[in-house]
């Protein structure tokens, strides 16, 4: 084990790399490592990363209001009074948070959403909530405790007061008016022609309209109290999907439903309890389970009559001391069962207490990164045997061959590239880059391991010392210059019309995408890059810029008092290689990792970042010092939306005017997330969790010529992409009439 503090030293050079997708309607955007000089340190990254964090909570996100046998709500309380229960076994309880009307206010404010139920009502029960309506909201001289919506349905339509407010006054004009509100226009809820609402039963467009209201109100932020005004029997809806999408999507939009009535019998009101059981399979589906009363059970809410046609109370006791709740997250159980059925139920440590939560969730298997285990595993040795027995097989067959396998151990690149010609074709060559790219982190075979003794920690010393002397001294020498850079790009296969988001696809084979050229300058000691050069593919992809750069005493300069640990001696193209490892903890880190996701609160698509510990090898020829190949891997806590960021570059000799200098000439960008998935529903498009997927960029370097005056970079273009050949021959790049290059 050597120290590395002693002997790298700070290189002066910026080197950036940043790597964009866009896979299947998400896009992603992770930061590989952000480096800088001693002159400029790190804490501009620290400080960027700091205002706007990876998401570390759980998956599902639950409100809970604790009250006493009176029914008032209790504050006071911390995560060590609640016990979480899914399906009866404790679970853990990832984030947890306390709101009250004094130390802790919720941010935003809870809201308050009244819809009034007109459809297919008698007049005189419309009268009558109407009135008491309108008592509610002229209460305490029209000014409400909450910011309040209000929605009206009808037999014809659904209509909405302009925007939440706590004027009670305003809100009673505007319903009282009923020329104020807007309509909703339902078209996209499978409407009739020429109607305003779907062309549903009566008692089934209430579904409907909760439905939008839900999807609406899951686009904010924020927990939200729904009372549904007016008596609604069975919904007469016989649907297992709208069972789950309701359960989901009203938790997602942190809505707490209650239903109120002033239907003055009982008896003529659905008994509700009956069906409070779970619907675990449309086989237990009956059509009261979609009933507005068991839906408001189910999320924790109440189920409300007055006794003496009073709707004024109601209300107030849905919302009542609304800002005292406690909101927790926790990871569901893995599942590989799509809408599996699981209880929750919330346990105070005080006694008397008791909590009022969601009755249950399903679990799906997206919400986790499915394992997948290809149908072959293969070593190196026995992937070139399969090749050589599929040199007579078509391109088509021998690249869905390929795509089945999985290697097992590292593929060498000279191994790689002395199969280039040996293929049938293009389609059989991606295959096969994609196989030895995906397992180009993994361990060498053991064949290309040395059984040599291990060198002591003064010929350690030495070996980092000549690694020290070639970063401050060859890299700084290198000749202005300038390469093409061609990037491949694989993705996952394409999610198929009608396939279920629950679950994640059966082929997750990797398979390309697309190509960019572009061409890149090293000037001063400086990589020059045109930050607006990302090259959006139209079928998604990564874009990877920076590693062209003078990275090497950058992440050296990065892992200055770090740990380097020896780790083998290891047969390379051109001799024996030293191999070290070595881990950046997170507080010294410049690596930056992004994501664009849908976030935890109010499911909204915003970029967010984090500074991330990393860790990776390094191969140096014992020589001179040469550093020969890098590997980088960002380290992941559970529950982020990115799973895996690495970034690979190797480097060999290039003759340069004249001159032998080592550049690089391959790099491997590598990235795994979840993806967002579109959806619509109810007269909604949203957006939700997807499952997560791989991106991966093959890039190699060429045709090195000496600069002698001003260049600009020329970007990749879409243009350029060759679907029928992903893999065209490398043929120069002309720079523009201003530049002079000479080979």
């Amino acid at each position: 084990m050597v120290k590395s503090a002693a002997q790298i030293a700070v290189v002066s050079a910026i080197a950036t790399m940043q790597t964009w997708s866009r896979s299947k309607g998400a896009r992603l955007r992770h930061f590989a490592p952000t480096l800088f000089t001693s002159a400029l340190g790190l804490g501009f990254a620290a400080s960027a990363c700091a205002q706007s964090a990876l998401p570390a909570e759980g998956r599902l996100k639950l409100d809970v209001v604790v009250s006493d046998p009176s029914g008032a709500p209790v504050t006071g309380l911390d995560r060590t009074n609640f016990t979480l229960l899914d399906n009866n076994h404790p679970a853990n309880i990832l984030s947890f948070h306390a709101f009250d009307r004094t130390t802790a206010r919720p941010d935003p404010p809870v809201e308050l959403i009244l819809v009034i139920d007109e459809a297919q009502h008698p007049s005189q029960q419309i009268g009558d909530e109407e009135f008491g309506l309108k008592q509610f909201l002229k209460q305490n001289g029209g000014h409400l405790a909450l910011p309040t919506t209000v929605y009206r349905l009808s037999d014809l339509n659904l209509s909405v007061t302009p925007q939440p407010t706590a004027d009670g006054n305003a809100l009673d004009a505007l319903l009282s008016s009923k020329s104020g509100m807007n309509e909703v226009d339902m078209g996209g809820a499978d409407c009739a022609a020429g109607d305003h609402f779907p062309a549903f039963r009566p008692c089934q467009s209430a579904l409907v309209a909760l439905g939008f209201i839900t999807l609406t109100e899951r686009a904010k932020p924020g927990r939200k109290l729904l009372v549904w005004v007016g008596n609604r029997g069975p919904i007469g809806k016989n649907s297992f999907d709208w069972v789950t999408e309701f359960s989901t999507r009203l938790r997602e939009a942190r809505i707490t439903l209650s239903s109120v009535s002033l239907w003055r019998n009982p008896g003529e009101r659905l008994p509700y309890v009956r069906y409070l059981d779970a619907v675990k399979s449309a086989r237990s589906l009956t059509a009261n389970n979609l009933a507005i009363d068991v839906l408001a059970a189910q999320s924790g809410g109440q189920v409300l009559a007055p006794e003496e046609g009073n709707l004024t109370p109601l209300i107030q006791e849905c919302v009542r001391n609304p800002d005292n709740f406690y909101t927790l997250s926790f990871e569901p159980e893995p599942t590989g069962q799509p809408d599996d059925y699981h209880t929750l139920s919330v346990e105070i440590s005080r006694p008397g207490l008791s909590a009022h939560t969601n009755m249950g969730y399903y679990d799906e298997p997206v919400y986790f990164d499915q394992p997948y285990v290809p149908p072959t595993r293969v070593t190196a040795a026995e992937l070139e045997q399969e090749l050589a027995r599929l040199k007579r097989s078509s391109d088509t067959e021998t690249a869905r061959k390929l795509s089945s396998m999985e290697l097992a151990e590292r593929w060498n690149t000279a191994a790689l590239l002395s199969w280039k010609f040996r293929v049938p074709g293009a389609k059989s060559w991606a295959a096969l880059v994609s196989m030895a790219d995906a397992a180009a982190f993994l361990d060498p075979p053991p064949s290309e391991i040395l059984s040599a003794a291990p060198p002591d920690s003064a010929a350690q010393q030495l070996m980092l010392s000549r690694t020290t002397e070639y970063l401050l001294h060859a890299i700084p020498r290198l000749p202005n210059f300038f390469a093409t850079r061609t990037t491949v790009h694989y993705l996952e296969p394409k999610i198929h019309v009608g396939q279920s988001w629950k679950t994640a696809s059966a082929d997750r084979s990797l398979h390309a995408d697309g190509v960019s050229r572009a061409t890149v300058l090293y000037r001063n000691g400086h990589e020059t890059v045109d930050f607006g050069e990302f090259v959006e593919l139209d079928k998604g992809g990564l874009s990877t810029i920076g590693t062209f750069g003078p990275i090497l005493g950058i992440i050296m300069t990065d892992i200055a008092g770090s740990n380097l640990v020896w780790i083998r001696w290891q047969q390379g193209a051109g001799g024996k290689r030293a191999v070290f490892s070595y881990k950046v903890p997170q507080q010294r880190s410049g690596y930056q990792v992004g994501s664009s996701s849908i976030l935890p609160d109010g499911n909204t698509i915003g970029e967010i970042k984090e500074t991330k510990g990393y860790h990776g090898e390094i191969e140096i020829d014992p020589d001179n010092g040469t550093v020969l190949r890098l590997t980088v891997e960002a380290d992941f806590a559970p529950n982020l939306p990115v799973r895996r960021s690495a970034i690979l570059v190797e480097y060999g000799p290039v003759e340069i005017g004249g001159k032998t200098c080592m550049c690089l000439e391959k790099s491997i960008s590598l990235a795994r997330v979840r993806t967002i998935f579109p959806m619509d529903e109810w007269g909604v498009s949203f957006k939700l969790y997807g499952q997560f997927e791989t991106a991966m960029d093959d890039v190699t370097f060429s045709e090195y010529h000496m600069f002698h005056g001003e260049a600009r970079i020329l970007s990749g273009d879409s243009s350029m992409l060759n679907e029928k050949n992903p893999f065209p021959d490398s043929a120069p790049i002309a720079l523009p009439a201003a530049s002079s290059a000479n080979p």
